[in-house]
């Protein structure tokens, strides 16, 4: 098989820098090729037990990649096979033992304090903690925000059943562009969506995620392959007073994705872009907890060329290299056209990540951590330390991207959002998180590949049923 994403140390050869996966591999202690590559052949051979704080199961082993586990294994090692059996990413594990936590470099025969064979079958019980509030073990929620683009704006296709079926492009002129403050390199750019779904929505629930009233369905928008190529330009403006608003939702628009409404007549009635919500508020679109993407799902929507690249820094950063909106209730079709027996569980939509290039890879330290996150028909529980408050004016927080030049600016309906880092810690609620805004350019790539069957799961509900 290849080798996993986290040995990778590819130089891009198109832009003669690292690839995503090199970031990745050598993040930090952690992630770095030196602290979970060679493995140690030396030392006493144990059988590790892991307790999964998340869905009270056991994972246990004694091998990995075909290499002993041995008491002078690091945690940072035992978190790359706990990785692949768990489908819990190595940046949400925590690894107790006596109390104390098993930092990178600290071996098993550290943390024990005597040598492991004089222990009873050799068996060495660690406590995992999982980390449930942060991606890839958690998605948003998102904020939306209104994207100034009408009707008329688009070139669209003839909206067929086939564009229902896989979906289809849309085309914007320079001059639509230049109308609202962005200046095009090329004389048009060029989108894809999603295949068409009725909105499912009830009207009185349509006002909190900006769904126009006379909407009738909906489609995902992915990010566009050349979104660089425009750049904001006050003096193309018709309102200069727009440019702290409209502009910024734009260009999210342009390099994160959004979502299209359509009216009865196949029109765009409407436009929104994601971000993060900002301090103290809640949110608009909610997600359940990740389950187990399967394998037969990629390769039966590989034809349809719906992966695209992961654009959000935050998330690239932590090895996801492509994602994917799942329509409401999809049913995805095997070679014969007949439905796959298994599906995935999506009433309301929803996104899959998948954490590496190859679409065909059957690896399974590659495929662990493929999921999808389900929408959720409202906001979840609250939280203990849910500080969410009602009646402050809406912000606008775009995501952070990467492998480009700044964003100008982050905005909301009538007062800009700071800029942030998707990375830093949003468990309270105090002050204002800081950062830059950096964009990253969809590069399209044959992609993705199915999902591991681990030991993933939640007291509610196993990743796998």
């Amino acid at each position: 098989g290849s080798r996993p994403l986290w040995l990778e140390a590819a130089a891009d050869s198109a832009k003669g820098g690292l690839d995503r996966r090199h970031r990745f591999a050598m993040g930090n202690g952690l992630f770095s090729k030196e602290a979970a590559g060679k493995l140690p052949t030396g030392g006493s051979s144990v059988t590790v037990e892991a307790h999964c704080s998340h869905n009270g199961q056991c994972v246990s082993f004694s091998e990995h990649k075909g290499h002993a586990v041995t008491a002078q294994w690091t945690a940072a090692q035992l978190h790359v096979a706990i990785e692949v059996l768990t489908g819990v990413h190595r940046q949400c594990q925590r690894l107790m033992f006596r109390g104390r936590l098993m930092e990178p470099d600290s071996t098993l025969q550290s943390m024990l304090g005597c040598d492991p064979e004089k222990l009873p079958g050799r068996r060495i019980k660690l406590y995992l903690y999982v980390d449930r509030h942060r991606f890839p073990q958690k998605l948003g929620p998102f904020s939306l925000v209104s994207v100034p683009l009408k009707g008329g704006d688009f070139e669209l296709p003839q909206v067929a059943d086939e564009c229902r079926r896989c979906g289809f492009y849309w085309d914007l002129s320079r001059n639509v562009l230049e109308g609202h403050g962005l200046q095009a390199r090329s004389e048009r750019i060029t989108g894809q969506v999603s295949p068409l779904h009725p909105v499912t929505l009830e009207q009185a629930d349509r006002g909190q995620g900006s769904v126009p009233p006379d909407a009738q369905d909906f489609v995902w928008s992915y990010p566009v392959e050349h979104w660089q190529s425009v750049e904001s330009d006050a003096y193309s403006m018709e309102r200069w007073e727009h440019i702290s608003d409209g502009t910024a939702a734009m260009k999210s628009f342009l390099s994160v994705g959004g979502f299209m409404y359509f009216g009865a007549k196949n029109e765009v009635v409407g436009v929104v872009t994601v971000g993060r919500p900002q301090d103290g508020e809640s949110g608009d679109i909610f997600f359940d907890e990740p389950k187990a993407w399967l394998p037969e799902w990629t390769v039966a929507l590989l034809e349809q060329g719906r992966f695209q690249t992961c654009t959000i820094k935050a998330f690239a950063d932590l090895g996801a290299e492509l994602c994917l909106w799942l329509r409401p209730k999809e049913v995805i079709e095997g070679a014969d056209g007949n439905p796959l027996p298994v599906q995935p569980e999506v009433p309301h939509g929803g996104f899959v990540y998948l954490f590496h290039s190859d679409m065909l890879s059957l690896d399974k330290a590659e495929t662990a951590l493929d999921r999808y996150f389900a929408v959720l028909p409202g906001p979840p529980d609250p939280e203990p330390n849910d500080c969410s408050v009602s009646g402050t004016p809406k912000l606008f927080r775009p995501f952070t991207l990467t492998d480009g030049d700044p964003f100008p600016m982050a905005s909301g309906g009538e007062r800009l959002a700071p800029f942030f880092d998707e990375d830093e810690e949003d468990t309270d609620c105090s002050g204002v998180l800081g950062a830059s805004f950096t964009m990253t350019t969809p590069v399209h790539t044959a992609a993705s590949t199915p999902a591991s069957s681990s030991a993933w799961g939640s007291p509610r509900r196993s990743l796998f049923q």
